[in-house]
């Protein structure tokens, strides 16, 4: 079942591709990226070393509520490396589960506390984002009604419902046969941790002030990229696009979001009128999947030192100890 979910986003990805590439002239779009103004492109670049930094911090606060002692720069690498298994595995949860992995080795007296401090620093981001996409799609929800042709009507509403009983009904039948097993008592202990984490206090509101400060940044970035290319767009309709984008890119039917990301940026560019300044002949698809180019190349080059560090402290193994002379 999970190689054939695998494949039917891989199909899915492949056809959006598809579907975008048509779309695209593709010499047009190489003349746009020939000249990109590199002060702007580097500024946005510069922009998610400290985003990742922001990343680190926010999850050693919830290390540090479940009381597990971790130097910052060893979060830092922890969250580095993640980030490289982020961007190069399909979906989105590689990374966390190599931070648990590696903070359950470091911690192994404390797995179900390591597991929750991952947990919840997830749940702050999808939080952060799911209140700023909100307001977005409430000031601006043109772009997704016209993507999917129409407007949000009640059997829709009802369909989701249905969807969520049976969501409900699915979760309650697994629930009686894994409540039995050694495997139910770790997932309760896990998530007993994460109440405990997620519990409101000074450290939870900070984190979640991060959360929506680390969107931000990421956000600033798509905007300098898209300065660097000359797109006619403000920070403020930036604003009212990425997070919705990014909320929908998060969903589990793409590749990474490859396909999916490209065509939500098309369908917000054509409402918004978004083109490359002076260059009125260019369509709306070359100026979108130009800043997907920079957004996930970008993504790409800062994730690498984070699989490199993964290599060499993480994987290879260490060399043994020279054995001792005898007295």
């Amino acid at each position: 079942m999970t190689r054939l979910k695998f494949l039917l986003r891989c199909l899915l990805s492949a056809a959006l591709i598809i579907f975008i590439a048509r779309k695209v002239n593709w010499t047009e779009l190489g003349t746009v990226l020939s000249r990109l103004d590199w002060r702007w492109a580097l500024l946005g670049s510069l922009l998610s070393g400290a985003l990742i930094a922001g990343l680190a911090f926010r999850w050693r606060i919830f290390i540090g509520q479940q009381r597990i002692e971790l130097p910052f720069g060893k979060v830092l690498s922890l969250t580095w490396a993640g980030q490289f298994f982020n961007s190069v595995l399909p979906g989105s949860t590689g990374g966390d589960v190599f931070k648990i992995y590696q903070l359950c080795r470091l911690a192994p007296d404390r797995k179900a506390a390591a597991a929750a401090t991952v947990l919840v620093d997830r749940f702050s981001a999808l939080v952060a984002l799911l209140g700023l996409s909100g307001i977005a799609f409430l000031i601006q929800p043109l772009p997704l009604r016209v993507l999917t042709g129409r407007d949000l009507a009640l059997p829709g509403i009802w369909w989701l419902l249905l969807a969520l009983v049976l969501a409900l009904g699915a979760g309650w039948i697994l629930f009686r046969l894994l409540r039995a097993t050694q495997l139910f008592g770790r997932i309760t202990r896990t998530l007993a941790a994460v109440l405990e984490s997620a519990s409101l206090n000074p450290g939870v509101v900070l984190a979640l002030f991060l959360s929506f400060a680390i969107h931000v940044i990421n956000f600033l970035t798509v905007y300098m990229f898209a300065r660097s290319l000359g797109l006619g767009i403000t920070f403020g309709q930036v604003l009212l696009m990425m997070p919705v984008v990014l909320l929908l890119v998060m969903l589990p039917i793409t590749i990474n979001g490859h396909g999916l990301r490209e065509l939500l940026l098309i369908s917000y560019f054509s409402q918004m009128g978004v083109r490359i300044d002076q260059r009125a002949d260019l369509g709306f698809g070359e100026a979108a999947v130009a800043l997907s180019v920079l957004m996930v190349a970008n993504d790409l080059l800062w994730s690498l030192p984070g699989g490199i560090q993964y290599l060499t402290q993480f994987r290879l193994p260490r060399a043994p100890a020279p054995a001792s002379s005898p007295a």
